[in-house]
């Protein structure tokens, strides 16, 4: 009937532009499955571990305290920014230390921790934070760690809190025997400079298993989406010649 084309010529182009939509809606989820499982393969991921040091004279000497170990692609992006993480080895003081940490308490002076600002350079500028010492022993030496880092895998800042919110009132007695430092932390990433473009493969340096990985991945891409391609098409077939004759005749 006249009417039900009439129709469907007015409707099918808003059912293309859907089809088009959803068709670059899965293709995009696809192709960033892919980036990932590229970005696994390509073993460009960094590792390293950096000693932590504290000081616990109030003063200039420092001494190692346990290690943070750094893991992520050597260039962050938006989509790999999810893939960094560290990890903080996990220590007791020793009832020397704590020998030490009660003079800084009595003193009412901070306790200190620093690292390396670049996980890949020990001699790198040191990145500090410090709590009262009287918070870490109010909080029975739970300690928050929070690295920022920059989309390099460079430590912008670090942030250190307790558990505990105030020092309590009176004296504070450190315990005498070791004690377990128990260590949450976490990452920030911090969006600083443009996104790098990543080097261009020249189609000459592309290995005959590659050429034949990008075939087998388009022909992957038809089998999986043919029927949208089909649907387009007819689609489009319904707003052939026949749709414009007839519109031709009844503006006669």
């Amino acid at each position: 009937p006249r009417a039900d084309r009439l129709t469907m010529r007015r409707v099918a182009p808003s059912l293309l532009l859907l089809l088009l939509v959803g068709l670059h809606s899965v293709a995009g989820i696809e192709a960033d499955d892919e980036d990932e499982e590229s970005w696994n393969s390509r073993n460009d991921q960094l590792q390293a571990a950096v000693t932590i040091e504290h000081s616990l004279t109030g003063t200039d000497t420092w001494t190692p305290r346990g290690t943070l170990t750094y893991t992520g692609p050597k260039l962050v992006t938006t989509k790999s920014k999810r893939l960094v993480s560290v990890q903080v080895e996990q220590i007791k003081f020793s009832k020397a230390d704590l020998v030490e940490v009660q003079k800084l308490v009595d003193a009412g002076r901070a306790y200190r921790v620093r690292m390396p600002s670049d996980v890949n350079d020990p001699s790198s500028p040191k990145v500090m934070a410090s709590v009262p010492a009287c918070l870490l022993v109010a909080a029975n030496f739970h300690e928050i760690l929070r690295v920022h880092l920059d989309q390099y895998g460079h430590i912008r800042g670090l942030w250190y809190q307790t558990l505990a919110m105030e020092c309590p009132k009176g004296r504070i007695s450190v315990p005498t025997s070791a004690t377990q430092v128990v260590t949450s932390v976490s990452v920030d990433m911090e969006a600083r400079g443009p996104k790098l473009p990543s080097e261009p493969v020249l189609q000459a340096e592309k290995t005959p298993d590659d050429v034949k990985k990008e075939a087998t991945q388009n022909q992957s891409f038809m089998s999986k989406y043919w029927y949208y391609i089909l649907g387009g098409v007819m689609l489009l077939s319904m707003m052939g010649p026949d749709d414009k004759k007839e519109g031709a005749k009844e503006g006669g």
